[in-house]
């Protein structure tokens, strides 16, 4: 049985998008034309690809073509690149799905997209997630390579360690004097609302193990993103955890005020990719860990 390359790039684009109309769009097709390619090819291979829904989400088979489409056109990008940028014209950028942590994204992996972007033909597509559960994309398929806090690769790929990321628990010095006037202790942190990035975040808690040996629930406000983590904590709403390099600044002007002062949480980042990787993927990953080497504490 041969591959149905043109409804791959169907199934690509409905997956990208979330929906079966966005997907038309993109192709320049009806939407029935896309359901009906998707449905042949479901037929034809004896399994569901799309779970059609709001958004509409890929099964593990369809992720898994999806992957394979992915490596398909890495590879045929390598070949036109052979032919002294003759082919540049009909391949276009090169998208390759990976998966980072947002704090990384906020601080130190621009660099890693811009010195890309300068070298070579790739365009990165992130799938931003907690550095807890990143490698569950490149388990699932979902992407091709990740940025992970996790030491263990899965079968059938390699890991690389890049370095540290620091966070130290800051807030503004009204807020300190407010909440903290006579101490920061675990009857005060019980007290004092805190900014964490969702339930699956565990810093705050780290930091509490490591400062007092124990870790409690307190008013929690849950803001996913970095941008609004840190203007809700300059806002004074709570006290955060933050990358100490994007924060540090903010400490050294007196604008936030560490709660207790050099007492850090780092966090080990690995990159995992597939073994079966391209030369452009390993391309990637040299420049990840290049600019890791440059911006991350050292292992």
């Amino acid at each position: 049985m041969k591959l149905d390359y043109e409804g791959l790039f169907v199934l690509a684009a409905v997956v990208r998008s979330g929906s079966f109309d966005a997907a038309a769009t993109t192709l320049g097709v009806t939407q029935s034309a896309v359901s009906q390619r998707i449905k042949q090819m479901e037929e034809r291979l004896g399994a569901t690809l799309i779970v059609r829904g709001r958004p509409s989400k890929p099964t593990n088979e369809g992720l898994l073509l999806c992957q394979h489409l992915e490596y398909v056109a890495l590879l045929e990008a390598e070949v036109f690149d052979r032919f002294d940028g003759v082919g540049s014209e009909k391949t276009g950028p090169v998208i390759v799905r990976v998966s980072v942590n947002n704090d990384s994204l906020a601080t130190w992996f621009p660099s890693v997209i811009q010195r890309l972007a300068d070298e070579t033909s790739i365009c990165l597509e992130i799938i931003a997630d907690d550095q807890e559960f990143t490698e569950d994309r490149l388990r699932s398929g979902d992407a091709l390579a990740v940025v992970t806090s996790s030491n263990e690769p899965i079968p059938g790929s390699r890991n690389v360690r890049l370095g540290r990321m620091e966070y130290m628990a800051v807030c503004t010095v009204d807020f300190f004097e407010k909440h903290f006037g006579d101490g920061v202790s675990m009857s005060s942190l019980f007290a004092a609302p805190n900014i964490t990035f969702d339930r699956k975040d565990s810093l705050p808690s780290s930091w509490m193990m490591l400062s007092f040996k124990e870790s409690i629930t307190a008013e929690t406000n849950f803001v996913p993103s970095f941008e609004g983590h840190l203007i809700c904590c300059q806002k004074g709403i709570g006290w955060a955890m933050m990358p100490t390099m994007s924060v540090e600044r903010f400490v050294a002007k007196g604008e936030l005020r560490e709660l207790i002062p050099n007492r850090r949480v780092s966090v080990p980042l690995y990159w995992q990719m597939r073994n079966q990787s391209s030369a452009l993927l390993q391309k990637i990953s040299r420049t990840v860990e290049e600019v890791a080497k440059e911006l991350l504490l050292e292992p």
